[in-house]
Formats: structure tokens, sequence, C-alpha cells
């Protein structure tokens, strides 16, 4: 008798692989991009700069944002009160040059621990994807953030968790030099925080509505000998402070929407 095969196993990291694999196709298919090729993670978990193929163009190095590389439930948690922490693993991008403008596929791959305090739920991982233009004033090219939502079973010490997006599109500079531009990847819990604040912020109150003056009939001129009736001055409606704003994004407070910048090493920054 011949023994039944046993089924594959497949890794979680080739859910990502599979779903860049599929630009590959598409692209080819309809023939109107270039893509790269054969991206390989370096030891850090980065992935190098590489020409888009049969072109001068570089796709975008890719890596995890420095300080922004784990995540934790709640903030500052230590060894006994912790109930999850967040970090990063394998990262994939794939891109396209379409005229004159790129697309980059980007993948990211997690993974939630249940700490001491944790236990099965469902709660929700804050990511953030940004490509950034580096210099000595790096400049925010695209960024978007992700609420991702995740369930930890009852018995689970771990959760992996992908995310995939598929559209990072913009324009290529005249120059077709983009090899200072970076695809940066990492947990953005501020701005996450600040939208729940948001949230649960109360409306203000409208403002009362004056109600409507009665019509009156009209009536004949008074006489010499009847006086004419006075009115009241009307009361002055009352004012209301504009709602209170609200700010999101990384600390310290730059722009919305931003990586806060790296955490400086003591005696100066490395560059």
């Amino acid at each position: 008798m011949s023994r039944p095969s046993s089924p594959r196993r497949t890794s979680p990291h080739a859910g990502i692989a599979l779903v860049l694999g599929g630009l590959a196709l598409a692209s080819c298919a309809g023939g109107t991009g270039q893509l790269t090729t054969g991206s390989t993670p370096n030891a850090d978990g980065s992935i190098s700069a590489k020409k888009v193929a049969n072109t001068d163009i570089d796709c975008p190095a890719m890596m995890v944002r420095n300080g922004a590389s784990t995540w934790q439930v709640p903030t500052g948690a230590n060894s006994t009160t912790l109930r999850y922490q967040g970090s990063l693993g394998q990262l994939a991008r794939e891109c396209a040059v379409l005229g004159e403008s790129m697309t980059i596929k980007v993948g990211t791959e997690g993974r939630v621990l249940v700490g001491p305090k944790g236990g099965a739920g469902n709660l929700t991982v804050p990511l953030r994807i940004a490509l950034v233009q580096e210099g000595p004033q790096p400049k925010t090219i695209w960024t978007k953030f992700y609420s991702i939502p995740v369930t930890v079973q009852q018995g689970q010490t771990q959760v992996t968790f992908t995310q995939v997006e598929d559209d990072v599109t913009f324009a290529i500079p005249a120059s077709k030099d983009i090899s200072n531009y970076v695809i940066y990847v990492g947990y953005d819990p501020v701005t996450a925080a600040s939208g729940a604040k948001t949230a649960k912020k109360k409306p203000a109150p409208a403002e009362p509505k004056m109600a409507a003056r009665p019509k009156t009939k009209s009536k004949a001129p008074p006489t010499a000998s009847a006086p004419v009736e006075q009115m009241a001055p009307t009361t002055a409606q009352p004012t209301f402070a504009p709602a209170p704003g609200s700010r999101g994004g990384f600390a310290p407070p730059p722009p919305a929407g931003q990586f806060a910048p790296p955490p400086q090493p003591a005696g100066g920054s490395n560059g």
C-alpha cells in the first residue's frame, strides 16, 4: 500500500510573497510597467534600494522606522503588567514605473505576543507606512495610518498579522533620482490615541434658535391723541467659542501624519 501524502504546510511568511507576486503577474500581463525582481531582505530585515528592471530608477529602500519597531499595551508596561507587545518581522515591496510615476506595493508582517496580564480578546494594532525623501530636511512624500484588527484566541501566546498596501503612488522627479527615498514601516500609537480622544469628545451644544416673532396685522397710523408704543430692544443672543481642535501624528507635534524623528544617541547624531 502506498502511504498517503501529508498535506503541505504553508509558512505564514508566504502570504506576503504571494500577494506581491500577484503584482508582478499583473504587470507582465498588461505590459505597461517595469518591476523589480528578487528583493532579498538584509540581516536586520530591511530591503536595500535596487534598480527597477530596464530603467535607471531605483526602487526605494525599505526598513522599520527607528524607535517604532515595538508597541506595548499598556504603554511603558513592565514584565509583570504587560498585556500585549507587538514587533515587526518580514518586509517586502515591488516597484512599477508607469510613465512619469511609480507605484509601490508594500507588505509588512508583524507579531503580537501575549503578556502576563493579557489573554483572549480583540485588539487593534496601530501601524504606519510612510515614503520619506531623506536629507538635511526630510520630506514626507506619502504616508498612511492603519488600524489592524487582531483577535487572540483562548490559549494563544502570539498572533501573526500582515498588512499589504498596493497603491503607494507618487510622481517621479524630473532628475529621475529617488535614491534617497526610503519606505518606513512602524507602530504609531500616538495617532491611535489621538483618534480615540477625538472620538470621545462630545459635540458642542447647538446655538439656540431665535423664536419666531408673531405676525401682527397692520394697523392704521395712530392719531395725534394716541401715543406711539415703543418696542423694547431685542436681547443680544449668546455666542459660543469655537470647539477646541485636535492634533494627530507622531510626537513631538510635527505636522499631522508623520513619523517623529528617531531618538538621538548621546554625543550627537550619526546622520
